[in-house]
């Protein structure tokens, strides 16, 4: 039975599930919505209302953590420890990484530049306790891509943008192991695969459109008189 995914093109909890797809080679269908104006069925079958949801036949997982289990337990090439305890510890990471997430987000959000600097001054401090326990290169568990890896990925990338438009976001002298363990995870094939071809793009019209501190960093004669591209 071939999965269906549920996703917004913008969207890295979405590439978490994707990117684990990917990894494993497994096959799968892929509807995009607008989340601004889901259609009545996405409503229906999302208890959140958000994405991703991942259909297996006429039953919904929801949340990408979850889902990402589900795959892990239902096919080959283990990404999770084999370990109780190795494999718990990285749920804790996972969560962790959600915490990341919503930072980066909370970053294109932020309406001056002291709030700004104040989110990150939060995301360095979820760094350090990252720093501390990258100790296996060139992943988080050693040699093997894990469920963690995925959850971070996305976050990464999208840090990855906002930097090329602000300044160094990183600070790698502070978090030398972050910023090796970024960098692979930018350059792996499941991370590209899963993000749509324009995904830069639509996040920079995305930046543009909510307005705060650091779409002031774009140029306006690219995202400002033109009319934004679909983002769904």
């Amino acid at each position: 039975m071939k999965l269906r995914v549920v996703s917004y093109k913008a969207c890295p909890f979405v590439q978490r599930v994707l990117m684990v797809l990917h990894y494993k080679k497994i096959e799968y269908d892929i509807e995009y919505i607008d989340l601004a104006s889901p259609p009545d069925w996405f409503l229906d079958k999302s208890p959140l209302k958000k994405v991703p949801i991942l259909m297996v036949g006429d039953d919904v997982i929801f949340e990408s953590s979850v889902i990402n289990e589900y795959i892990d337990e239902s096919y080959e090439n283990k990404m999770h420890p084999e370990s109780a305890i190795l494999k718990a510890q990285n749920r804790s990471w996972i969560e962790l990484g959600s915490s990341i997430s919503m930072c980066t987000l909370s970053l294109t959000l932020l309406q001056n530049e002291d709030e700004f600097n104040d989110k990150i001054a939060e995301l360095y401090g979820y760094f350090d306790q990252i720093e501390k326990v990258l100790v296996n290169k060139p992943y988080f568990n050693g040699d093997k891509l894990s469920l963690v890896d995925v959850t971070y990925a996305p976050a990464f990338q999208r840090l990855d943008f906002i930097e090329k438009i602000y300044r160094p976001i990183y600070d790698n002298l502070r978090h030398q192991c972050i910023f090796d363990w970024k960098n692979k995870l930018l350059d792996l094939d499941s991370l590209k695969k899963s993000a749509v071809p324009d995904l830069k793009d639509i996040y920079y019209n995305l930046l543009w459109t909510r307005q705060g501190y650091i779409s002031h960093f774009l140029d306006e004669k690219d995202y400002g008189p033109r009319k934004l591209q679909s983002t769904y």
